[in-house]
């Protein structure tokens, strides 16, 4: 096909084809940037959404963490208390464990009357004992040397009151097992 139109007519077509296509992107990249902005804008007012409720959140928690802070002073001082208390009955001799030991040894006839006992796991500890026999007596003592404690008992003296006999017996421990 052969085209007879004049020059102008021709570029005038030409420019025209061009300014629909123009204006067809044109339309196009605004009807995108208004997409874009109607997501951006979505995007941030879920954000400030977000941003607020983080914020409520971390207000509740630190009003939390503040009631609590009396309660960890004194959770503190508690702990403080019991360290002492632990200390103090490591540093503690138990005579618990020394009585305990003492009734397992105890032979039959023979029976504890008193217990000096020191506080000291250092200085020896005094014992009167009454038994039927003065062999019960003697086997107390040996009784005694089998124990895991005690180091050496002697007896300072025995005397005999009608059937039974009355000893003194005294009590040394091995270094750190009276604790």
């Amino acid at each position: 096909m052969i085209n007879l139109l004049p020059t102008d007519l021709k570029e005038q077509i030409h420019y025209a084809k061009l300014n629909r296509l123009t204006l067809r992107y044109l339309g196009l990249v605004v009807l995108v940037i208004t997409v874009l902005g109607i997501i951006f804008a979505g995007a941030l007012f879920y954000l400030d959404l977000q941003t607020n409720q983080i914020a409520k959140d971390v207000a509740s928690k630190q009003a939390a963490i503040a009631a609590t802070a009396g309660f960890q002073k004194q959770a503190k001082d508690a702990s403080d208390r019991l360290a002492a208390i632990k200390s103090i009955q490591a540093s503690q001799t138990r005579f618990s464990v020394l009585l305990d030991d003492l009734a397992k040894v105890l032979p039959t006839g023979v029976s504890m009357d008193a217990i000096v006992l020191t506080g000291n796991d250092k200085t020896p500890v005094k014992l009167s004992v009454t038994g039927n026999s003065y062999d019960s007596i003697l086997a107390f003592r040996e009784s005694l040397v089998t124990s895991p404690r005690i180091s050496g008992a002697d007896l300072e003296n025995i005397t005999q009151s009608g059937s039974n006999f009355t000893a003194s017996v005294v009590i040394g421990f091995k270094p750190g097992e009276a604790r």
